[in-house]
């Protein structure tokens, strides 16, 4: 038994002080060897009474219980180490920023958007000769006025200038990005607008079409808020209308149908002359809030 012992600790010292490039098998099966040699020797000489052997074999079982007190600290050490890796990504995990989560949209909002976008912009869209031997390449340069300039030009490999940023590049460039669906970029686009420009002639349009960025993603507060500006900037405004009906919409959606239903009961004093197409969404939305 002293000598498996004793073997299992002197086998372990080899290992640990024996340089890794020299750790062959034959030179630890050498190693192990001798050092079975030598403790036969030792054991011999204890059994006899030798005075040396015996010092030795203690020395040889101080070393086995100091190995496995050094065996338990490392697997404690180790215990402990993993426990701190795993407080360390739990905190991790706590302090990454959020990851951004795309709201969905509302399709009959967009519906409703796109509808009054037509309405504006229908004339807006470039209209090149069709015997115009450079048709393509001038309806490539111009594509849809209002949209960032020189988009169509980057596409056709060429330099564009610069967009100043004048009230009718800011909001033109918001305007643009309604039309690709950049509801993101358009609400910044029309919030620079009204923040920098808010007596502007357009400054009701921009607050409208800021309200409809928010809408399309259901964020019905912020929306409210928007309708309300553009109704109390140009509350005789052509999307004044539609910011009504917008409005009691909005008040909808946050769970205030009777406000919502009171909003609308001002349209047709509030608009006697509303275009159809309004007077028809103000029927709808009164419909839909179950205000008849």
């Amino acid at each position: 038994m002293i000598k498996a012992l004793s073997v299992t600790v002197l086998t372990a010292a080899f290992v640990l002080t024996v340089p890794a490039h020299a750790q062959s098998r034959r030179e630890l099966a050498e190693r192990i060897d001798a050092a079975e040699v030598r403790i036969g020797e030792l054991e011999d000489q204890f059994m006899a009474g030798d005075p040396v052997a015996e010092a030795l074999m203690r020395r040889i079982d101080e070393m086995e219980y100091q190995l496995r007190e050094l065996t338990g600290e490392t697997e404690r050490l180790n215990y402990e180490n993993r426990q701190l890796r795993q407080q360390v990504e739990a905190l991790e995990a706590q302090l990454a920023p959020p990851q951004p989560q795309e709201t969905p949209l509302d399709d009959e909002a967009v519906a409703w958007m796109r509808d009054g976008l037509d309405e504006v912009d229908g004339s807006r869209i470039a209209i090149v000769d069709p015997n115009d031997p450079h048709a393509e390449a001038r309806a490539a340069a111009t594509g849809v006025l209002g949209a960032p300039n020189g988009m169509r030009a980057a596409e056709a490999g060429e330099m564009a200038p610069a967009v100043e940023a004048d009230p009718a590049g800011l909001f033109d460039q918001a305007h643009a990005k309604l039309l690709d669906g950049d509801f993101g970029g358009a609400q910044v686009g029309f919030e620079t607008f009204v923040n920098e420009h808010p007596d502007h002639a357009r400054a009701g349009e921009a607050w409208y079409w800021l309200g409809e960025t928010f809408f399309v993603r259901s964020d019905f507060a912020e929306a409210a808020d928007a309708y309300i500006a553009s109704l109390r900037s140009r509350p005789d405004g052509e999307k004044a209308p539609d910011a009504l009906v917008r409005l009691a919409a909005s008040l909808n959606g946050m769970g205030r149908q009777a406000d919502a239903c009171a909003t609308l009961d001002r349209f047709s004093g509030q608009f006697p002359n509303a275009p159809a197409a309004s007077r028809a969404r103000a029927n709808r939305e009164s419909l839909r809030a179950g205000c008849r």
